[in-house]
């Protein structure tokens, strides 16, 4: 049975025997028994000798028919918000909880990969830092300790943020065009997918997903913009616990979904 081209109930294509209602994006959970019209056949006049004045209202009464109507390609006008998950056939939404510790997952692989190939700029950073408290903790000399800890060469600390955002931007994109999902969330069993569509994401939409998390995690690293940039990477994190679709910003931003299970290519 082809997709629905709008909002309305139709033939249910797991159950012939009962309705479904279509929101205009995926099917939901509301179902009806399919309640066919009964046949009525022409009104069974007895025999007559002669013609009979008609007594007044005779004739077949109109049918009044109860239950759902019968299945149309317009829509009805039924509103109301519906979540996808345990409707056979359609998504699953994958939970708050797994998101949080594929988020977790693939923010320690980016974390390992940006020491392998941008360490070398972390420590030129830091070392002036390591040096002076060193020498502060052998004299003892509190002030000096936290004196030691702003001597910090800036442009090295720039470099390495540079290079960590690069290889995050890298692997969101990569591994989303390639799998529709990040090895996160693959080893807790969880994807991402178009809003408006299945099948694997194209590279215009990982970039729009990916390049609003790196954005947002830019201004929290930038002065006088710091604070707003971590307001939003907050409202991010959380604001799938108040969204009927469990999306983020960042799916808003490139309209998608994140699923249980794989993506089928």
């Amino acid at each position: 049975m082809s997709t629905p081209s709008s909002a309305g109930w139709y033939e249910n294509p797991d159950n012939p025997e009962e309705l479904r209602y279509f929101d205009g994006i995926l099917w939901t959970k509301n179902t009806t028994p399919l309640r066919k019209r009964p046949h009525q056949g022409p009104p069974v006049v007895p025999p007559s000798s002669g013609p009979q004045e008609r007594p007044a209202g005779w004739g077949p009464q109109p049918h009044s028919q109860t239950g759902p109507p019968e299945p149309r390609s317009t829509w009805l006008g039924q509103s109301g918000r519906t979540g996808l998950s345990g409707v056979p056939g359609q998504p699953v939404l994958a939970s708050y909880g797994l998101r949080v510790v594929a988020y977790i997952l693939d923010a320690i692989i980016v974390g390992v990969l940006a020491l392998v190939f941008g360490g070398v700029l972390l420590w030129r950073a830091v070392e002036p830092a390591m040096d002076g408290f060193d020498k502060a903790m052998t004299s003892g000399d509190i002030e000096a300790m936290n004196a030691a800890l702003t001597d910090v060469r800036l442009g090295y600390l720039v470099a390495f943020l540079a290079v960590q955002l690069i290889l995050f931007l890298v692997y969101q994109v990569f591994c989303l065009v390639r799998w529709s999902a990040t090895p996160g969330k693959l080893t807790v069993g969880i994807s991402v997918r178009r809003l408006d569509r299945p099948g694997p994401l194209d590279i215009d939409t990982a970039l729009r997903r990916a390049g609003f998390q790196a954005a947002v995690q830019a201004m929290g690293n930038l002065p006088y913009v710091s604070l707003l940039g971590t307001v939003a990477l907050v409202a991010d994190l959380v604001w799938p616990l108040a969204d009927d679709k469990n999306q983020a910003i960042h799916d808003k931003v490139a309209r998608t979904i994140v699923v249980k299970g794989k993506v089928q290519r």
